[in-house]
């Protein structure tokens, strides 16, 4: 078996799929699985396994046991954010094993994947965050519009904007504990993504103007120069002794950014990043080995846009 096999999860998902392409020319073997069969690169992994949802922790900690025994995995991306805390919750075993992970420490983990507890660690160290509280702990002090969404998880699944009290309390009546509301901060055309990666020593970040659309996902990014987001990229990364990446999320207020989530993980503009020369998913993986990495901006401007494209599988001829 070869002595790089990765495993990767989610791959029918967007962030597991770009995944798969940005490090399909670093490995020789890529094993890919996902709860569901139906995978865009499917065709480009080595080895798919169906495997059961993070949910069912004890199950699929058992499928992972199987699939890293059975094909030598030698490194896995836990991509969602169920399965890299169940990942998390294993971690000692799986490096005992000799996998390496492609997974943040866990003071990142512990911070970045509560959205609650991202705002308030990060107005611990000074960087200014929106107004955030539990939805069943809100007064209306924030006044309207403002953003309701699930402390864990990403995407536009569990997110809502209250612009009154009418919606407001519609959207209390689905609260089962878990939903926050947060201060609303700035437009929509000035939100911002930030790829933060470091070794540890080192720490590079690329920022894009994005527009949002596919259920939260990023359909447009513009390539733009702000050393604001760089010096708070490089704050966030010392703090936490990043060796990884992580992807700020943010608004522009005024002549300030405001970061509003975190996401402890690779995301799913990684293939936008990678194509402007910031290829954090091969350098994590370059890093684990001892190699290194080394990023020099080479370009000034830019515009990725993703597009729909249909996948067609079980088809038969008569």
């Amino acid at each position: 078996m070869k002595k790089d096999s990765i495993l990767i999860s989610g791959i029918c998902g967007d962030i597991g799929c770009s995944a798969v392409r940005a490090l399909r020319d670093s490995v020789s073997r890529i094993v890919g699985c996902d709860i569901n069969q139906h995978s865009p690169v499917r065709d480009i992994v080595d080895k798919f396994y169906e495997a059961p949802p993070a949910s069912a922790k004890d199950h699929y900690i058992d499928f992972l046991r199987g699939v890293i025994r059975e094909e030598n995995i030698c490194f896995f991306l836990p991509i969602s954010e169920p399965e890299i805390e169940a990942v998390d919750s294993i971690r000692e075993e799986l490096e005992a094993l000799g996998v390496r992970l492609l997974l943040n420490n866990e003071k990142i983990l512990d911070n970045f994947l509560d959205k609650l507890s991202t705002v308030q660690y990060l107005n611990s160290i000074g960087i200014r965050v929106p107004k955030t509280t539990l939805l069943s702990n809100y007064d209306s002090s924030f006044g309207f519009p403002v953003i309701i969404k699930a402390r864990k998880g990403s995407g536009s699944k569990s997110l809502w904007i209250a612009d009154n009290s009418v919606d407001l309390d519609y959207i209390k009546t689905k609260d089962n504990g878990d939903l926050i509301v947060q201060e609303s901060i700035g437009l929509a055309k000035d939100e911002y993504t930030t790829g933060v990666f470091s070794d540890g020593q080192t720490t590079s970040s690329i920022t894009f103007r994005r527009k949002l659309g596919f259920g939260g996902l990023s359909i447009e990014a513009v390539l733009e120069n702000v050393p604001f987001l760089d010096n708070m990229a490089q704050k966030i990364s010392k703090e936490t002794g990043l060796v990884g990446s992580i992807n700020i999320q943010s608004r522009r207020s005024g002549d300030i950014f405001i970061p509003y989530e975190i996401n402890p993980r690779l995301s799913s503009t990684m293939l936008f990043r990678k194509r402007f020369g910031f290829d954090d998913a091969v350098w994590w993986l370059n890093v684990l080995l001892g190699k290194g990495y080394s990023y020099l901006k080479k370009y000034k401007s830019g515009r990725a846009i993703r597009y729909l494209s249909e996948y067609y599988f079980d088809v038969e001829e008569f």
